[in-house]
């Protein structure tokens, strides 16, 4: 019998990869064939694949013609916001989720239950369509995939000692491509979100800049780690590090996962930020540094809910550290019960898996394959596709603006065969499963399948 097929598709490498594979070991467990792969890669070899379901991690409008082509091939679609978690709001839902793109996919997966209830009062017409079924980068750092980190943490405090870590989100104000709000985003409730977030980042800078210039000076023995968001431009954070010119201020090694640097630290310091939410999950404190008294527009209640301490000040952020590491007074996580039903309201992945409530959605789907097998999946077409796709790249390289080229590297700085079967071998021996079991093959360039072996 053949397996039905997934496609996940992957934009920014740091942040999906490695849920986005936990999700696919977990699909190829329930009987799926899953393929996962960089966003361009699946759309372009996707002429030559067996019809299946493609799983969109966004629902914009430029996902339009690509949802079309997708259709005639033959496959299915399923739609995500992976931004969704934050960017929930009635107002804007129109603008990140197509009404075009929505009548064309079977299922809108949601995160959780508020942006279900949100996009519903945007598209009530599309209620039979609208699911939850919560994000797998948050299934990564439950307690049954703790030991997946242990090789990375255990450099992290070799290489850093005891440290406060500050992963910093100027997504906007700090864009590599485009800093600031794009001229062409029109008026309208879309650029009033990007205003609101951008005036939020701005007084967020001012404090960090005020803290970094003094705190590291007056308490040399502790350890201030920054690590970039990844589409920011990292030569922001080299200046001003070498500016202020302190040992114990450090940029962190671009090697190591966000979530190894979360699980290493001391506690964690973000501002809205999605890491808040991470270091819960992973047993971690977390400040939350607020912009100002009044919530801007897309500040998150979930995140306010989750942070262990939050504060408007940077002398109450001293203190706190100071406390911390000097006078031995540490916080501790405690959320109420009122803290925990904002959780389990935004979230549906707490307990069980994403691809839990994934499945039980998927398995109604019916596809009728215009394309049963892959088509050419071979080693000789293979070598010839990567030796095309390697003229292609360079060709690009020489047209291209360095600055656009870098960004696209921030967001996928690449993924070979090894990487990824290393990466399962580890989550298999997380999960105390036998990676043995797992048929796993590049079948085009970019493009990786992993199926159960038939026993």
């Amino acid at each position: 019998m053949l397996k039905k097929r997934i496609y996940t598709l992957i934009e920014i490498k740091d942040r999906e990869l490695l849920g986005k594979t936990l999700f696919s070991i977990n699909l190829a467990d329930a009987g799926y064939s899953a393929v996962i792969g960089k966003k361009n890669n699946l759309y372009h070899y996707s002429n030559y694949f067996k019809s299946g379901i493609f799983f969109f991690k966004g629902m914009g409008p430029n996902n339009y013609k690509d949802m079309i082509k997708l259709k005639k091939l033959g496959h299915k679609i399923v739609g995500y916001d992976e931004e969704g978690l934050v960017m929930n709001q009635v107002e804007t839902i129109s603008k990140r989720v197509d009404s075009r793109c929505m009548k064309l996919v079977e299922f809108f997966f949601t995160v959780g239950k508020n942006q279900s209830k949100n996009t519903l009062k945007a598209y009530p017409e599309f209620n039979y369509k609208i699911k939850e079924i919560g994000n797998s980068r948050f299934d990564l750092l439950k307690k049954r995939m703790k030991n997946f980190f242990i090789g990375e943490t255990d450099k992290i405090k070799k290489k850093y000692g005891k440290f406060v870590f500050f992963p910093s989100k100027f997504t906007i104000l700090n864009n590599q491509l485009y800093p600031g709000i794009p001229k062409d985003v029109k008026e309208g409730p879309g650029r009033r979100v990007l205003e609101s977030d951008l005036a939020d980042q701005i007084k967020i800078e001012t404090k960090l800049k005020k803290f970094f210039n003094y705190f590291p000076k007056k308490y040399p023995n502790i350890k201030i780690v920054v690590k970039p968001h990844p589409i920011e431009n990292k030569n922001y954070w080299i200046n001003l590090i070498k500016k202020i010119n302190c040992k114990n201020f450090i940029l962190a090694d671009d090697k190591y996962l966000t979530n190894s640097y979360i699980i290493s630290s001391e506690f964690n310091v973000g501002s809205n930020c999605h890491t808040s939410l991470e270091s819960y999950l992973a047993n971690k404190p977390t400040i939350n540094l607020r912009p100002s008294n009044k919530d801007g527009f897309i500040i998150s209640k979930l995140i306010r809910a989750i942070s262990t301490v939050e504060i408007l000040d940077i002398k109450k952020l001293e203190k706190i550290i100071k406390d911390w590491f000097i006078n031995k007074k540490k916080f501790k996580i405690k959320l109420t019960k009122k803290q925990k039903k904002i959780l389990n309201y935004n979230i549906k992945n707490v307990k069980k898996n994403a691809d839990y409530y994934f499945l039980k959605n998927i398995k109604k789907i019916v596809i009728k394959p215009k394309i049963k097998e892959d088509k050419y999946s071979n080693f000789f077409f293979l070598y010839f596709l990567e030796n095309l796709r390697r003229l292609k790249n360079k060709y690009y390289n020489f047209i291209s603006f360095k600055k656009r080229r870098d960004y696209q590297k921030l967001k996928f700085s690449g993924l070979d065969q090894k990487e990824f079967d290393n990466n399962i071998y580890k989550i298999c021996k997380s999960l105390k499963k036998n990676y043995y079991n797992y048929k796993i093959k590049e079948i085009y360039p970019g493009c990786y399948c992993i199926e159960k072996k038939v026993e």
